[in-house]
């Protein structure tokens, strides 16, 4: 018995803690967009991911980030357990996933990289005054 404790006290050592809330570190990229251009922010846990059927497609927490305007929502998607990111762009913030996810989507390349992203989004509201398109 004191084996097993032994071992399972050093695999849980090994493991990186589970962050089911990202605001701190989304804020570190994407404050601006409150500070310099006016948007809001708002988070929502979406509960588990299901697809548009209600089926369990993942255990949550699927939580939700909302940078946003009166003409456009950024919703970040994190699903906890995975630490998997989506990010999708609507006209208005919803709360429902299914809802968020017929938005258009970012390419991954953004979604794990903030960094980039804050790049990409002050280039683009600079030169066009737009987010992947859409009007801000």
């Amino acid at each position: 018995m004191r084996f097993l404790s032994k071992l399972f006290n050093k695999k849980n050592k090994r493991h990186k803690k589970i962050c089911c809330d990202e605001e701190a570190y989304l804020m570190k990229f994407l404050e601006f967009l409150i500070s310099e251009y006016g948007f809001r922010f708002s988070k929502k846990d979406l509960g588990n991911a299901v697809d548009e059927n209600g089926k369990l497609w993942f255990y949550g927490p699927y939580n939700c980030y909302y940078f946003y305007n009166e003409n456009i929502c950024i919703n970040i998607l994190n699903l906890a357990q995975r630490q998997d990111w989506y990010i999708y762009i609507t006209k208005d913030v919803l709360s429902d996933q299914n809802q968020i996810e017929k938005g258009t989507e970012i390419p991954s390349k953004y979604c794990y990289n903030l960094e980039l992203l804050a790049t990409e989004i002050k280039n683009e509201i600079e030169t066009h005054n737009t987010i992947f398109g859409f009007k801000i």
